[in-house]
């Protein structure tokens, strides 16, 4: 690791979150844009294993689970650009900013978002039956499974003032310890169920989710060597992939490697993050509007996905795998162009 924080003459941090007017460092911009397509891609791919299974080969079905792993460093990247806007320790957040801001807009996502997609999957029914998906919806997720990230944001959030109490009184090298310690205990620990540890299975894995933004909020400040970050990301790329590959035959899952707390995971983030955080290129205003709409974008996509694999039909594995990145391209652009048309009519601010 290196020791040399980012130049604030090179980038400022101007107390920014995602979401806000101020300006935004450059290098969040591209990991925003970049980490919000790869997320559509990864829906995309998942959402035609799932509404065409029945139609697909057991190849295309392995190579969906496969694409899928080698994708799943997006969400962290997000969760450690969140890290290292909030955990600013020159960042204050009063407790009305953070409920009156950031909660506020996560749940008024989750209950406008949850109410359009028990409209989409129960149409035609009753006031009564929509009321009661609607509760049950917004309650256990039951709507659509892609909202889980709101209800984790909305965790994260109200850890906020916990978080910035440690960050503030301890060290960097003190935070890479605690950082490692937890690690160790939702990451490593996890892998050993492979080798028949059912002790392992108890484990709170859960716990990386509010690891990522200590991990974010570390590397900004003492970024990889490029060269090391970059080896380490395209290792964990392949391997991710090829262990699935490899597992298939032998009726062995291999979620516990691609899993968000996998420790293979964990290393491609962190690599793919650094490496991002060395771009030098000012974010263009394309860019910068991706990132500024890359919520919106998050919400929006999965009813394009929804429409045109379930309600349409349409299967991209006809057409061939490369067809569902053309269609990941096309899904990603209208739902920035929705997402900026919304916000440009102030309907919707929230996104």
């Amino acid at each position: 690791m290196s020791s040399d924080n980012i130049s604030t003459t090179e980038t400022s941090m101007n107390n920014s979150h995602p979401g806000d007017s101020a300006k935004r460092v450059s290098q969040f911009s591209y990991i925003k844009a970049i980490s919000c397509f790869a997320i559509v891609l990864i829906h995309c791919i998942n959402s035609a294993r799932v509404y065409h299974a029945d139609n697909l080969s057991a190849e295309d079905t392995l190579f969906a689970h496969a694409a899928c792993s080698a994708l799943m460093w997006a969400v962290p990247c997000f969760l450690m650009v969140t890290g290292a806007l909030l955990l600013n320790r020159e960042r204050v957040i009063p407790l009305s900013k953070l409920f009156g801001k950031y909660i506020r807009r996560m749940l008024t996502a989750l209950i406008i978002f949850t109410a359009v997609f028990t409209l989409m999957k129960n149409y035609g029914a009753s006031a009564e039956e929509l009321a009661h998906a609607f509760i049950d919806g917004l309650l256990y997720n039951h709507c659509m499974a892609y909202l889980w990230y709101i209800y984790l944001m909305i965790v994260l959030y109200l850890l906020m003032p916990l978080y910035k109490a440690v960050v503030n009184r301890a060290s960097d090298g003190a935070l890479w310890v605690i950082t490692a310690l937890l690690l160790v205990v939702c990451s490593l620990l996890p892998i050993a169920s492979y080798l028949g540890v059912d002790a392992a299975l108890k484990i709170p894995t859960q716990i990386v989710y509010g690891v990522y933004p200590l991990l974010g909020f570390l590397l900004y400040r003492h970024k990889m060597n490029a060269k090391v970050a970059a080896v380490l990301a395209l290792i964990c790329t392949v391997a991710l992939p090829l262990i699935t590959y490899l597992l298939a035959p032998l009726g062995i899952d291999a979620s516990g490697f691609s899993g968000y707390n996998s420790p293979i995971v964990v290393l491609q983030s962190a690599a793919l993050y650094s490496l991002m955080l060395s771009i030098r290129r000012p974010a263009g205003e394309m860019v910068s509007d991706f990132d500024r709409c890359s919520f919106g974008i998050y919400l929006i996509h999965m009813i394009f996905v929804r429409l045109i694999m379930r309600n349409w039909g349409f299967d991209p594995f006809a057409l061939g795998a490369a067809s569902i990145f053309v269609l990941a391209v096309i899904i990603f652009y209208a739902s920035f162009i929705m997402t900026d048309l919304l916000k440009k009519l102030r309907i919707f601010s929230f996104l």
